[in-house]
């Protein structure tokens, strides 16, 4: 960690000289420092960097923002370098070209995107050596939450924002159909190709976290560890359907794709209580159900205490905000995405939860002083299954719900 340090500094160094430069900032000094906890990200760096210069007209500058490389290694053996460099370029055409057509269609509707985006202010598109620059919300009263499994008032308020988030597709999809046409992104994580591709520590790793699945189960009926090898036999096809935008018409939206607690920023009230947030980190934005957001939260980041309680509940609230974003624009939610297709959308494309749940929960239970190359350490995850009681917990109650509601 620290020669990858020194090396990205250097190159941050060039990069923020350049950015000076273009915003005509003289003598410009630059200060960097981590910008999270090193067990906080997986694919990438980030930075907190504030800037001071001289503008034209002689004043003092002080502007700070957040920088995100790529590591220069990865650490996660699921995740090759070409698809570090896919992710990256999925965020930019995010910022870049997603958002001003969401922005430009609500405006023409008369309505303003609720900011709930941090504002980015450049980009070096490099192969391989991508630099986002984007607003740093810290200063706004932004923070993650300390929590990295949802209790319900956060969870609450994720689900009503990403029901705005998602009901911006519907309005563009009917009001600017030709932009929309571009908001169909390909896959660029499960794909084929990418698992023809597969290096034997990926598989590796792979069959660790199954065996750890089915440990998990051992003492339950047997029907959940038989209908939880069906699913895993035919697991990267099932992934491959889930994501594919096309199995969702019409009613596929852009979707975050990693929409857990660390790419969520938190703003809280006097009481302590998550008022307002803002979603970052869009590596994994892809077009494809809606419902595929919403069961990356319940089933990844979320208790089974915590489903058992308020899953009907948070759907429901999850739909009404959806359907007011799209009255407001002057359409029908129950033409536009019926609650009806929202609950068949859950159990059609379910197996995505299970998925994704596979390969997250260890990540997301992990204490926050585990080291980052520990996470998916084949001797550390068996010890953590025998000892770890909320670990296995997660996963057992996890696969066991998603078996009850028939979605594997």
């Amino acid at each position: 960690m620290a020669d990858e340090k020194i090396t990205l500094d250097e190159r941050l160094y060039d990069y923020l000289r350049t950015y000076a430069k273009s915003i005509k900032l003289s003598a410009p000094k630059f200060h960097i420092t981590e910008g999270t906890d090193k067990s906080d990200n997986y694919v990438s760096l980030v930075w907190r960097v504030t800037i001071e210069g001289i503008t034209e007209d002689g004043e003092d500058k002080k502007i700070q923002h957040i920088l995100k490389t790529a590591r220069a290694s990865v650490i996660d053996p699921m995740i090759t370098n070409i698809m570090i460099t896919y992710m990256f370029q999925r965020e930019m055409f995010f910022y870049k070209e997603v958002l001003p057509i969401f922005k430009e269609t609500l405006k023409s509707r008369g309505e303003i995107i609720d900011d709930r985006f941090p504002i980015l202010y450049d980009v070096s598109e490099e192969f391989g050596k991508e630099i986002l620059m984007i607003e740093d919300l810290t200063p706004q009263g932004f923070l993650t939450a300390k929590l990295k499994i949802f209790d319900y008032p956060h969870l609450s308020l994720a689900l009503r924002c990403l029901g705005e988030f998602h009901a911006y597709s519907f309005i563009t999809r009917v009001a600017n159909p030709t932009s929309f046409e571009e908001l169909k992104m390909k896959e660029h994580l499960f794909t084929q190709k990418s698992y023809d591709n597969i290096e034997d520590e990926q598989k590796d790793m792979s069959k660790v976290l199954i065996d750890i699945i089915f440990q998990a189960l051992a003492n339950e009926d047997k029907h959940y560890i038989e209908r939880c090898q069906r699913f895993i036999e035919n697991m990267m096809p099932n992934m491959f359907d889930a994501v594919d935008g096309k199995a969702a018409e019409p009613y596929a939206v852009v979707n975050h794709g990693d929409s857990w607690t660390n790419n969520i920023l938190f703003k809280y009230d006097k009481e302590n209580n998550p008022c307002d947030l803002r979603f970052i980190d869009f590596q994994i934005c892809r077009y494809a159900s809606p419902v595929l957001d919403i069961l990356y939260m319940l089933f990844c980041c979320c208790t089974q205490e915590t489903r058992s309680k308020y899953f009907d509940q948070v759907i429901d609230e999850y739909y009404e905000a959806l359907s007011r974003c799209i009255e407001r624009a002057g359409y029908d939610p129950n033409i536009l995405f019926p609650y009806e297709v929202l609950i068949q959308h859950l159990t059609k494309f379910g197996k995505y939860a299970a998925g994704m749940a596979t390969y997250t929960i260890h990540i997301f239970t992990s204490n926050n002083d585990v080291k980052i190359e520990d996470v998916n350490d084949s001797e550390i995850l068996q010890e953590r299954i025998e000892n770890d009681s909320f670990y296995k917990s997660m996963l057992r109650d996890t696969f066991k719900d998603l078996v009850d509601r028939n979605y594997i």
